[in-house]
């Protein structure tokens, strides 16, 4: 199993562009000052596939999805529990793992 750890830069909206399991793959992520939460969106060849996914720690974040990109897991590097903040992912309190 190969373990990638997905970049994520300090502002509150994001896309980037990668092969995830051989998939061509753009993955969105977008903070939500109202709801105070993360959100992705995944998109292949072009086309969403899952919108406004809810960031969980611990779970595969696309599980059921069968999207053929492996698993999707955010980590509480920290762990102090609970959800991340603003500040946690581009700080890396919290990490976005790719795992194929």
């Amino acid at each position: 199993m190969a373990i990638y750890e997905i970049p994520i830069i300090d502002v509150p909206y994001q896309r980037l562009k990668t092969f995830l399991n051989g998939v061509d793959v753009a993955l969105s992520l977008n903070w939500n000052d109202w709801l105070g939460r993360w959100s992705l969106d995944v998109e292949i060849d072009d086309e969403t596939r899952v919108a406004g996914l809810r960031l969980v720690p611990g779970t595969d974040l696309v599980a059921g999805f069968n999207l053929g990109i492996g698993r999707l897991v955010l980590v509480d590097w920290a762990g102090r529990s609970g959800n991340p903040g603003r500040a946690d992912l581009p700080s890396g309190t919290f990490r976005l793992i790719s795992m194929v």
